[in-house]
């Protein structure tokens, strides 16, 4: 059992978030053995919950009067989010703390439920970053990961049970369940929008092609993406701009949470990838380790991508308080040249005081400085295992 970086506290009741196979369930067993679970996928206890919610209150009240324990685990909360209610309840009447598991607040919010209003923490759980990999003592393998991602299940399992999962996770959960949380009518449109999102990972949106490709508006594309940034399936990052406003009227990047994913997706699974199709995933990875880290540490912290009129590019932008701290390129290559930082040259010139870093395979604990400018070559790993000095 892998320990994972996320800390949730005792002392609060939480919510913990996140898409199936991220280890939910394994992360609060790690935190609360003991604690008296109620799993909403067991249907015996799903089904009597949904005819008798006062019940799933008088059983935490006799747990608590026969144990004296007042920590409660409700695992697949966004199953009957009317029992938010009773949750509500007994932490303002009885003191109860509740770690409270689903894959996502959108189907609790379309249902109109109580979110507890301050009352409740929010932690989201991503795959396994490097630090819990290689803290756990276990072989670190970029390639697999590039390929095959590092939900728990995947990264523990065979290359063909791996195949397997993944094409599963595909088929049933983003092509079914993802749809029916989101609400989604037009099934054949929403699959073919996601092998879309696929091909354009780590790209900036195209909204109108996207409809066009999919045969359906661009309301409904960006409605689309929606569904999978609520439901934790990937996050936008946006091109950065001294105001906020403007920022989100700009052409966003849009990253899947798993690397994984996108490779079932575009049905690469069983074919080599090409240093060409390395080179974004690699990109997609290191910046979602980056944004696990800003969460699992709660970092003050802004992420963007940087680009000028020209079309010059950074793929991080670091920042606190609209302040620019860092700037990342990263590259998918084991022999940098000047070339690979023309981006960070081009930022240094508006933020000289910016701290610049290329972030590449090169050897560890090989690190470079570029002659003449303030950038340092870091590899991966250094720069993954020092993350906060970076940001």
């Amino acid at each position: 059992m892998l320990k994972r970086d996320l800390k949730l506290n005792p002392k609060h009741s939480s919510f913990l978030f996140g898409p199936r196979l991220t280890g939910k369930s394994t992360c609060i067993k790690m935190h609360f053995n003991n604690a008296k679970t109620f799993n909403l996928l067991e249907e015996d206890l799903f089904l009597q919950f949904i005819s008798n919610p006062k019940l799933f209150r008088n059983l935490c009240i006799q747990h608590h009067k026969k144990t004296g324990e007042k920590l409660f685990i409700l695992d697949e909360v966004q199953r009957l989010p009317f029992l938010l209610n009773e949750v509500h309840s007994m932490i303002e009447n009885q003191g109860f703390i509740f770690i409270l598991s689903g894959s996502s607040a959108r189907k609790l919010k379309r249902a109109g439920a109580n979110l507890l209003a301050g009352r409740a923490l929010e932690n989201f759980l991503f795959p396994l970053t490097y630090h819990e990999i290689i803290n756990a003592q276990q072989e670190f393998d970029l390639e697999s990961i590039l390929k095959y991602g590092s939900l728990p299940k995947v990264y523990l399992s065979n290359e063909e049970e791996k195949k397997g999962i993944l094409r599963a996770y595909v088929n049933t959960y983003l092509n079914e369940e993802i749809q029916q949380e989101g609400g989604v009518r037009n099934l054949p449109a929403f699959i073919r929008f996601l092998e879309l999102a696929a091909e354009s990972n780590s790209q900036e949106l195209n909204y109108s092609q996207i409809a066009s490709d999919s045969g359906v508006r661009s309301s409904t594309i960006k409605e689309y993406y929606s569904i999978l940034s609520e439901t934790r399936i990937g996050t936008f990052l946006y091109p950065w701009t001294k105001s906020v406003r403007k920022e989100l009227a700009g052409s966003p990047k849009f990253y899947f949470f798993d690397l994984g994913i996108v490779n079932a997706l575009l049905q690469k699974l069983t074919s080599n990838l090409s240093n060409s199709e390395k080179g974004p995933l690699f990109e997609q990875w290191l910046i979602n380790q980056v944004i696990a880290h800003i969460h699992y540490h709660q970092l003050e912290r802004s992420l963007n991508y940087w680009k000028t009129k020209a079309g010059v590019e950074v793929d991080l932008l670091v920042s606190q308080s609209r302040k620019p701290i860092s700037a990342i390129e990263i590259k998918w290559t084991s022999n940098p040249t000047t070339a690979h930082f023309s981006g960070l040259k081009s930022i240094q010139e508006e933020h000289p005081n910016i701290k610049c870093f290329l972030v590449c395979n090169i050897p560890a604990p090989e690190t470079r400085k570029i002659k003449g400018k303030d950038v340092e070559v870091l590899p991966f790993s250094d720069f993954l295992t020092n993350l906060d000095q970076y940001l």
